[in-house]
């Protein structure tokens, strides 16, 4: 018999473990540990993909091409150095020249040069907050791989100060392409960046608007900065501009030196003789400069950063103490000045005298006259600093003067309908109308076309001593009857302007409501032809009234309520083309005025009509208007006095001349 082992009763039992024991579970252990390892790798190999995957296609600094929200004035934003080259490795067929510098060179428009250069194609590649290390490493980087004919460095001051000085690794750093440091280290910062960047992106493009904002300042197939709100803002007096811009009076540093003075020179000269090796055009521009900033330079510095300078190449000198760098209105604020500014700077170098040109803005400098320049260009004037501070009082020497006479007030008077309606003041008798002008004119006043005020901003053409517009609003018939003969007889020209719609009628629109008689396209056209009527815009169809049109009508040029943004623009250009055409169809007019209808008007409605051609906007409200040489925003919303027939010859000289 087989003995078998029997368990006592009441023994406790013996657990029986199978091969391996402790082994097995030991190899579970590790297993299940590997496992979860493996998931761990995954999961973070996923996310990790994920998370570059978001940067990629979001692309915050467009490194990647931006290929799926292709909003390179984002990117250019963040980072131009960066996405600039990016923008550019895509698109550089596109360009043969490139003007390249810090944030100053955006004032410098590519159309100007390209018409100036004859067939060049420029891009501007300025790059804010950009320093001598990053120009001249740019500079190389595009003639290296662009193959430019045409290249430009536009320097201020402050690229004499710093060097290679990188604030922000990710916003203020070169691309690596450019700087030659690892691409694959650079690409691989950009896809692992903080997501925060790619929701910002995504954030402000949920609120993009057709008007440039704070997080999309450039135009991508330029360089420059969109300033079409900037551009289109109205500037008046002095006094009203520096209260707008408190900061042009803000405490500035001092710069005891110029410390990196001669890195400067060698990047200049590097890239100079970078040009020459290639056969590539160079030329080197020095910025103007508001004379706050440079007041915070040694003359003995500037002097011998001047004469080092010249004996490297000849250049173009906008900088020191002139009459631009005292008006305040020339600059946007205290470190940049204006693109008129730029247009100015370039008419100056090529030799334009069709645009206005300060006669002491821009020298060019080379190593023979260095020296004569040092002796005038860096010595400030009181009587200009007194100027740019509004004490006007003070500012009596050649330089104060020349300041001063850039500038020019114009009331412009503002008329409706002639007639005899005792209950309407609006509509002024046709003999008190002629008693004002005649008032106005043996008062030595000189009325004048807006064309006239365009002449003086864009040419320095001469106005008269005291001189006035006279416009008239709607076009009405009684203008014809009452205010066209009073006009040419006392040889007062005026500018009416009108309703498109309403051209020719009698009745409103197709209500069959009676309306005051507009003049016919007959009528107008004679008007037009004899020099003492200007024929300009009051809109198409804008001038719209509730009572008529409906409560939910259009107010003027603002938008309808509901209205989206997309519907504005296509509805407010529609209107002026059916305005321009007309006028310029039947009358041959040239449209460069439009005065708004009820005087309503936004920042989004002047830079629609400046993209449209409008030289000169007016409102309804009263007040004296100031243009000046070289700033066409000083034509922009000027303010109109209304004359009633309550108003008598007297009371109109004692206005203004109380003005």
């Amino acid at each position: 018999m087989t003995q078998q082992n029997v368990q006592p009763a009441g023994a406790p039992r013996q657990s029986r473990e199978p091969a391996g024991g402790e082994k097995g579970k030991a190899s579970r252990k590790t297993i299940g540990l590997k496992a979860w390892l493996l998931y761990m790798l995954l999961s973070l190999a996923i996310c990790g993909l994920a998370f570059a995957g978001f940067n990629w296609a979001v692309d915050p600094f467009g490194v990647f091409g931006d290929k799926l929200m292709n909003w390179y004035a984002y990117d250019m934003t963040n980072n131009p150095r960066v996405s600039k080259i990016a923008y550019l490795d895509q698109h550089h067929e596109n360009y043969d020249s490139y003007i390249i510098g810090c944030s100053k060179t955006s004032s410098f428009s590519t159309e100007k040069l390209n018409a100036y250069y004859g067939d060049a194609s420029f891009y501007n590649m300025l790059m804010y907050g950009g320093d001598m290390y990053d120009i001249e490493k740019t500079a190389l980087y595009i003639i290296e791989n662009y193959q430019p004919e045409n290249i430009i460095l536009n320097i201020g001051l402050e690229e004499a100060v710093s060097y290679n000085v990188e604030e922000d690794p990710v916003k203020n750093n070169l691309h690596a392409k450019v700087e030659g440091s690892s691409a694959l280290f650079f690409y691989l910062k950009y896809l692992f960046l903080h997501p925060q960047y790619a929701l910002d992106k995504l954030q402000a493009y949920s609120q993009k608007s057709y008007l440039p904002g704070a997080s999309d300042v450039f135009v991508p197939q330029t360089g420059v900065y969109n300033k079409l709100v900037r551009d289109t803002e109205p500037i008046g007096s002095l006094t009203d501009y520096m209260a707008a811009y408190p900061d042009f009076d803000a405490t500035y540093g001092f710069n005891d030196s110029l410390p990196a003075m001669e890195e400067c020179l060698s990047a200049i000269q590097a890239v100079k003789e970078a040009c020459q090796e290639q056969g590539i055009t160079f030329r080197l521009i020095v910025s103007p400069i508001y004379y706050q900033e440079l007041l915070t330079y040694e003359k003995e510095d500037l002097s011998l950063y001047w004469q080092k300078l010249a004996q490297i190449t000849d250049f173009w000198d906008f900088t020191g103490f002139h009459s631009v760098s005292y008006e305040p209105r020339y600059f946007y604020d205290a470190y940049h000045f204006r693109n008129t500014v730029g247009d100015m700077a370039l008419a100056k170098m090529f030799g334009d005298t069709s645009v206005y040109v300060p006669q002491d803005l821009g020298y060019y400098v080379t190593k023979d006259n260095v020296n004569q320049r040092i002796s005038t260009c860096f010595t400030p004037s009181a009587e200009g600093e007194a100027y740019a501070q509004g004490r006007l009082e003070q500012a009596q020497t050649a330089l104060g003067q020349t300041l001063l006479s850039r500038n020019r007030q114009i009331p412009v008077l503002m008329y409706h309908g002639l007639g005899y309606e005792e209950d309407n003041e609006a509509i002024i008798t046709p003999q008190r109308f002629e008693e004002q002008l005649r008032a106005l004119k043996e008062a030595g006043y000189t009325a004048v076309l807006f064309e006239d005020l365009i002449s003086f901003v864009d040419q320095g053409a001469p106005l008269p001593e005291k001189l006035v517009a006279i416009t008239f609003d709607d076009g009405y018939q009684s203008n014809f009857d009452y205010a066209y003969p009073v006009l040419c007889r006392l040889q007062m020209p005026a500018t009416i302007h009108l309703i498109g719609i309403s051209v020719g009628k009698d009745t409103y629109k197709d209500t069959g409501e009676p309306m005051y008689p507009h003049f016919t396209w007959e009528t107008a056209r004679e008007m037009e032809a004899s020099g003492f009527v200007d024929l300009q815009s009051h809109s198409y169809d804008m001038h719209q009234v509730a009572s008529l049109d409906g409560e939910d009508c259009r107010q003027g040029v603002y938008p309808r309520p509901g209205e989206t943004e997309e519907e504005y623009i296509k509805a407010f250009r529609e209107d002026f083309r059916l305005s321009k055409e007309g006028l310029t169809e039947n009358t041959g007019s040239s449209v460069s005025v439009y005065a708004y209808p009820y005087g309503f008007h936004t920042a989004f409605s002047e830079a629609l009509l400046s993209e449209l051609g409008i030289r000169v906007s007016l409102t309804v409200e009263p007040g004296m208007n100031t243009v000046l040489q070289g700033l066409p925003q000083s034509l922009l919303c000027l303010k109109r006095y209304t004359v009633t027939d309550t108003i008598s010859a007297e009371e109109l000289l004692d206005m203004l001349s109380g003005i």
